[in-house]
């Protein structure tokens, strides 16, 4: 433990800093220089939202006379790569008010069943896209690339290059992308950002911090000249969630921790901005109508296999999230820590689902359970799983920690608040324990202990156990790590394993830990089983990478619940990390 005396080491623990795992066995060596597409359809296509008769076609034409009012786009769908027989097709109408995006929900498709599908406009031809339809009926196996935040000026985004070329050169292929969250960053180029990728040119775009919808709109577009995103998302279908980022850092429904109304304007006006923007550039299906933006909330079947509900956890019913800095004398008083949990962590009115959302989820899981599907999956912003810090004042020296050159008082604060038993990130379900007890009250009220969550933001691998206050099962929970995200590896090196292990041994609900790497969940369930293998990438600071699988586990029924059953693929430190596994 002596890595963690190194004060560069510090500042990155005691913050619950963003990681590098051990390195597993490397696999094929790729390069992810692709030239980039110009022209009328230099955004490239996607689809997502798929239903078991349609999906959403997208892409985005750039007019070669910007004075025209509006364009007639065509699409077409084929069986075939040479669409030498059409299934279906139309034309879409878009102008400048919609920033010249196409969104196309294209019916009466077939179940279960891979198309070909393509745009134009008088000459100009788009790439071919390729996506695919919900199946019905008996599904024998169903698998996923479970990504989150992918953060331009941190890295290239080697991980969307490998699954797209993992998926054209590969039988076994994934059925969609599943995307929850942090899609792009809304900082400006000052800030949060690596300073060698900058100097390349890899800044973000306004350079400003994203206020505006003019503002989103050209950061959709930056991201979308990316030439690995543009390559996933011509794989395969996705189905995407937002988190704050594609908002504002740490954002709720009246506000986020990155808004100034003072200097930025109100909040409402930004808050539709983005979405507004969101809903332009992605390819998901808008809210029926009389729904709000907000309802970002949405369900997917995979047969007799999978229930999949994909949620908003953000700008809609959450309530704002807090820091415990702020509250550091009333916590260090003697009780102050009860009295705070009881009287401000616990109150029963923060809230982060709302009830519409809530009984909706328990609503579509019951018919689930009631049908025999042996998967529910909820696609999810924020942790979920419950997680302690660990205490850190063996380790440092307040005082030297009170003289650091940055964040001094807020590394003092954190250190001595660690061995309180305070939530280890207060803006996931952890902060509002009284919300995710009554959501697991209304699971198990209608029979529901067995979800499977999938969840991103926290640039970290997991693997949890999911109880309740009486310790009940309710299910388990997977981590996905970031695409390029800073993860705590990148700042702070080894002492990340070190710190990951405290982790784990102060949380009994923590199975797996790792905020060693950038990468994602390669995950397929079958009736009886699901397998989620943790892959990372070497590197994101450069278009040369490796590939590895850190580690895999598998996920089984427990009674009227879900278990992981075993874990392969670790190395020491890792196998002693993951719970009753080693």
């Amino acid at each position: 433990m002596d890595t963690f005396l190194n004060r560069r080491a510090a500042v990155a623990l005691i913050l619950g800093g963003t990681a590098s795992a051990c390195k597993a066995k490397t696999s094929i060596r790729h390069s992810s220089k692709r030239a980039s597409l110009t022209g009328a359809f230099a955004h490239g296509v996607a689809s997502g939202d798929p239903l078991s008769d349609r999906v959403i076609l997208w892409t985005r034409i750039t007019p070669d006379d910007p004075s025209v009012s509006s364009l007639n786009v065509n699409w077409e769908m084929s069986k075939t790569e040479n669409f030498d027989e059409l299934i279906a097709s139309g034309s879409f109408q878009t102008s400048a008010a919609r920033n010249w995006t196409v969104k196309v929900d294209a019916a009466g498709l077939g179940a279960g069943e891979w198309y070909y599908y393509r745009f134009n406009s008088g000459e100009n031809l788009s790439p071919i896209g390729k996506t695919r339809t919900l199946p019905k009926g008996k599904v024998p196996e169903a698998r996923f690339a479970v990504v989150s935040c992918a953060n331009w000026q941190h890295g290239y985004f080697n991980i969307y290059d490998h699954i797209a070329r993992r998926q054209k050169d590969s039988d076994a292929s994934f059925d969609a992308l599943l995307h929850l969250g942090d899609y792009f960053y809304e900082y400006g180029a000052e800030y949060y950002g690596n300073a060698e990728l900058q100097k390349q040119g890899r800044i973000h775009e306004p350079s400003h911090e994203v206020v505006s919808l003019d503002d989103y709109r050209i950061r959709h577009g930056q991201y979308r000249t990316d030439p690995s995103l543009q390559a996933v998302t011509a794989q395969m279908p996705m189905i995407s969630i937002w988190d704050d980022h594609e908002s504002s850092n740490d954002s709720w429904t009246g506000g986020a921790q990155n808004h100034d109304p003072e200097t930025e304007g109100p909040w409402e006006d930004r808050k539709q901005a983005a979405m507004r923007a969101y809903y332009e550039w992605m390819p998901i299906r808008d809210p029926k109508a009389g729904l709000t933006r907000e309802h970002l909330f949405r369900s997917f079947e995979w047969g007799d296999l999978i229930t999949l509900a994909a949620v908003e956890t953000r700008l809609m019913a959450r309530s704002e999230s807090f820091e415990f800095e702020t509250y550091f004398d009333e916590l260090m008083e003697d009780g102050g820590a009860e009295k705070f949990k009881r009287d401000i962590l616990n109150d029963p009115s923060r809230e982060i689902l709302g009830k519409l959302q809530q009984d909706w989820i328990v609503d579509t899981f019951a018919k689930s359970k009631k049908a025999n599907k042996p998967w529910r999956i909820l696609v999810n912003q924020v942790l979920i799983g419950k997680m302690n810090s660990p205490d850190m004042t063996p380790y440092f020296d307040p005082e030297e920690v009170r003289s650091a050159d940055r964040y001094a008082d807020v590394l003092y604060k954190k250190l001595m608040l660690s061995p309180l038993q305070l939530p280890l990130y207060p803006d996931c379900w952890d902060g509002y324990p009284v919300a995710r007890e009554r959501f697991y009250g209304a699971l198990s009220s209608a029979g529901v202990n067995d979800m499977l969550v999938l969840t991103g933001d926290s640039h970290e691998f997991w693997a949890n156990d999911l109880t309740n206050e009486p310790g009940d099962k309710m299910g388990v929970e997977l981590g996905t790590t970031s695409v390029s995200s800073e993860t705590t590896g990148d700042v702070i090196g080894d002492a990340a394993s070190d710190y990951a292990l405290l982790v784990t041994q102060a949380n009994e609900d923590v199975r797996f830990y790792d905020p060693t790497t950038q990468g994602f969940i390669d995950l397929t369930l079958t009736p009886k089983r699901g397998v989620a293998r943790m892959i990372g990438v070497d590197t994101v600071r450069d278009q040369e990478y490796s590939i590895f699988e850190t580690a895999k586990f598998d996920i089984v029924p427990d009674g009227n619940s879900l278990k992981f059953s075993g874990a392969s693929g670790l190395n020491i430190k890792q196998r002693a990390l993951f719970h009753g596994l080693g």
